[in-house]
């Protein structure tokens, strides 16, 4: 979702490698750009430094924009159309004699009004444009071909822009002395215009400026904004090496967004003052600095930088916060509710984010992966890998090859068959623990068991975690090659063990077994069918209300089916299922279902998360496990009121990791949020039933960032 577009000039020559050793000089711009934003307006003079003599090159521009040569000797042509995010023309610019500079002039209007666009298959929506110069703001960046775009080469730049009394610039690199003039001289892949009204704050921070530009002004959310960049600045650059920009900076936009560009972010208004952003998109969008705006992604062969970034911001900080084990199981709860045979891919086909289903595996699957290979190597050699990495390739285009080029290189190890095997296959494995048995012995005990592949596909090779609670209340843990089908173990313990638990951290990319995971509406929003049952006896506004929540979400599954709860007998088993309304025929059980998990439901209010709440003021959704296939879900809908429903429709699907959801208000605002309790993991054995020991939690593992410098 932070990520910005995949490179242009990638997609453009379909090259496997945008750079050599060392990088060849990039063509340089030098422009001087007038901005008419009541009008749309453009005006460009822009004089363009190619890396070699030549007799002539080729350009791209937007095809509103027409181009003349300034140079007399200069001949300039339209060859042919380009169709892409927007409309361009090839042009051929022909010398008399060789040359490597030349300048053009070209003026036009770009207006592509911020529109609602339809993004992936589970049918969010976001908003957005190829890039326009409006009243409101200035959004213009490489796939806009609004500078001539001369392929395969990258590029470095000096802009200055002329703009209205009271409007700012901003692009990547380091600002000037001259108002709203920029620089950057390190390789581009492309070069972003953002302009508009703003209120400047700024700060250094070890050398680097941090800045935060918003539409109003409100220094306290600048000042918080400031120190997030500083401390994430501190963390990523001791975690991976110096910053490779001047500068970073926050951008409020004039639409919501959040999108990552070299050297600084476009949040949108309401993004950017959600707190919970600060630590969490925030500090991916700054890391995105060294993986994919730094070390450029090869598209070619995967996009293996958001995940990266995913695990070193994202699941850092939930680490941090001892909750690393909870983040991975999330991630593969992800996995499970969006993706299945007919839509799964292996990473080295992830380009970008276009649905829940491309995001549980590019980032997810990628996540673990790296995951995985920190668990491999140990941190120190891990992050050594890191830091290898990122200063052979930075300002270079870099694939899953040479990550694991780096990562042999530091550590002498052939992990070959690692990246292969998750970069190359799709699936993942499911395991199952099977004959478990304690033998006491003379010194101690011997515990034996199984664990099993039951995936149709091939298995895998995989680092098979195991934990075992010991009497005492301590745990021994070790990891097993498993390389076949079937693993056969036996472990030799010096006091008896309580319980035995498979993979319990979450530590493998795997299928989620039975028990391990509570019931969530991203089950429901994941399942590629659907039954919204409506309440026969509901009230003419109420049902309308609820109809207009089920026509909202309609597209977000293959198959949907509509239907009065007068109409069936049963709920069917071969999907999820909505009930909506609790006048629905079909709550009574769902609620029945529910009791145990803290969670009741009178006439008039609701009684969770040790909270009574009345059901008149509150929307609600709880979840359960549908009763006959485990795989699919059920869950109970609740409208306060009609005015609630389409803000409703519209923020449920953002909560899919959560069992139940409780809202107030018209708005409507989030409330209460969580997961029903789940001890009954198939991967989790009681050792002594009769002793019916608790489960205990494992030590939290010590967070990456420990081993810096250590």
């Amino acid at each position: 979702m932070w990520r910005h577009s995949i490179s242009l000039l990638l997609l453009l020559t379909h090259a496997p490698l945008l750079f050599a050793t060392p990088p060849p000089r990039p063509v340089v711009h030098d422009l001087r750009v007038m901005l008419q934003p009541d009008r749309g307006g453009i005006e460009v003079e822009d004089l363009i430094t190619l890396p070699t003599l030549t007799k002539g090159t080729s350009f791209i521009l937007n095809a509103k924009l027409q181009p003349t040569a300034v140079d007399e000797d200069v001949e300039l042509r339209a060859t042919k159309e380009y169709r892409g995010a927007v409309d361009g023309v090839y042009f051929r610019a022909e010398f008399a004699t060789p040359r490597r500079s030349f300048t053009l002039r070209y003026r036009g209007s770009i207006v592509d009004p911020v529109a609602a666009n339809e993004r992936g298959m589970a049918g969010d929506r976001s908003r957005g444009t190829a890039g326009t110069i409006s009243a409101e703001g200035v959004y213009l960046s490489g796939s806009t071909l609004w500078y001539p775009l001369i392929p395969p080469h990258s590029l470095a730049f000096r802009l200055h822009v002329q703009l209205p009394d009271g409007w700012q610039a901003i692009s990547q690199g380091e600002a000037l002395k001259q108002e709203s003039a920029w620089r950057e001289q390190s390789p581009q892949d492309e070069i972003y215009l953002i302009a508009g009204r703003y209120h400047l704050y700024r700060t250094q921070s070890a050398g680097i400026e941090a800045r935060v530009y918003l539409r109003e002004a409100d220094q306290a959310l600048a000042q918080r904004y400031l120190l997030a960049t500083a401390r994430y600045l501190d963390l990523y650059q001791r975690l991976l090496g110096s910053y490779p920009y001047q500068k970073f900076a926050m951008v409020e936009n004039f639409w919501e967004s959040g999108y990552g560009m070299p050297s600084f972010t476009l949040l949108g208004p309401r993004v950017l003052r959600f707190p919970f952003i600060l630590n969490s998109s925030y500090p991916h969008e700054i890391l995105h600095n060294w993986w994919g705006n730094g070390v450029y992604v090869d598209y070619a062969s995967g996009n293996w930088s958001e995940g990266l970034t995913s695990y070193l911001a994202d699941h850092l900080i939930r680490e941090r916060e001892g909750r690393g084990d909870e983040y991975r199981r999330d991630t593969l709860q992800r996995y499970a509710d969006f993706v299945d045979h007919g839509n799964d891919f292996p990473l080295s086909g992830f380009r970008g984010r276009h649905g829940d289903a491309s995001q549980a595996v590019g980032y997810g699957k990628s996540l673990m992966m790296f995951h995985a290979l920190r668990l491999r190597l140990g941190d120190r050699l891990f992050l050594d890998g890191l830091r290898r990495f990122y200063r052979d390739h930075l300002f270079r285009s870099a694939g899953y090859e040479d990550l694991r080029a780096a990562f042999e290189a530091v550590s002498g190890t052939d992990l070959g068959p690692l990246f292969r095997q998750w970069t190359q296959r799709r699936g993942a494995p499911a395991l199952a623990l099977t004959e478990v048995e304690v033998v006491p012995e003379t010194s101690g005990y011997r515990l034996n068991g199984s664990v099993r592949q039951t995936q149709q596909e091939a298995p895998f090779e995989l680092s098979l975690p195991l934990a075992v609670q010991l009497r005492s209340g301590a745990f021994f843990e070790t990891r097993l090659a498993m390389n076949a089908r079937e693993l056969d173990f036996t472990i030799l313990l010096d006091e008896q063990p309580l319980r035995l638990s498979v993979d319990p951290r979450f530590d493998l990319f795997r299928q989620l077994a039975a028990g391990e995971t509570p019931s969530s509406l991203g089950q429901l929003f994941g399942d590629r069918s659907m039954t919204i049952v409506l309440p026969a006896e509901a009230e003419t506004r109420e049902l309308e209300a609820l109809t207009t929540v089920a026509e909202a979400w309609s597209r977000r599954w293959q198959d949907l089916r509509v239907i009065r709860d007068d109409r069936i007998t049963a709920l069917p088993s071969d999907r999820s299922v909505w009930l909506f309304g609790l006048r629905n025929r079909f709550a009574a059980s769902l609620l029945a279902q529910l009791a145990e998990d803290q969670m009741a439901l009178s006439a008039d209010q609701l009684h969770i998360a040790e909270r009574s709440l009345a059901t008149a003021e509150h929307s609600f959704a709880l979840t359960a496990a549908h009763p006959q296939q485990p795989q699919h879900a059920i869950a109970l809908l609740n409208l306060a009121s009609a005015e609630a429903a389409n803000g409703l429709a519209r923020k449920l699907p953002h909560y899919g990791k959560y069992s139940y959801t409780v809202f107030s208000g018209n708005e409507p605002t989030i409330l209460l949020k969580g997961q029903w309790p789940t001890n009954r993991s198939a991967l989790s054995v009681d050792l002594t039933p009769t002793d019916n020991a608790e489960p205990l939690p494992l030590p939290a593992r010590t967070p990456l960032e420990a081993a810096i410098g250590g």
